[in-house]
């Protein structure tokens, strides 16, 4: 019997890497809150996966949907501080079966939360 183990290399928070992770069309966005909660929505051809503490929810997701979630993005990947403590501070993973790129933007937990709620992932029931 043969075992393989395969993990996503971890890059460069740049637009190219991030570029790469996305034409995949099989990614995920995750948040890991500074208290050390964690939620992710999961990208699988035209649908949106959200996992959190609240049961995992499953639905279509739209074009504005994307342009919105790319644009929340590059945000982020451009409020990328180095100068941050993953450990201390909320940061985002975005990973596919082959890259990960660690983001930890200078930035507050609300805009993640505008983003659940603009997406409406904030009403979904525990």
């Amino acid at each position: 019997m043969m075992l393989i183990v395969s993990c996503a290399r971890t890059v460069e928070p740049t637009a190219e890497n991030i570029n790469k992770i996305f034409a995949s069309k099989d990614f995920t966005l995750e948040f890991n809150r500074s208290n050390r909660s964690k939620e992710s929505i999961s990208f699988r051809s035209d649908y949106l996966v959200y996992k959190s503490d609240k049961p995992t929810y499953r639905r279509e997701i739209s074009y504005d949907e994307v342009v919105l979630i790319n644009d929340f993005i590059q945000n982020i990947v451009h409020l990328h501080s180095e100068m941050l403590d993953p450990k201390k501070a909320s940061y985002y993973v975005i990973k596919n079966t082959a890259y990960k790129v660690h983001i930890v933007p200078n930035q507050q937990d609300i805009y993640f939360d505008a983003l659940l709620k603009t997406l409406h992932l904030d009403t979904i029931p525990k």
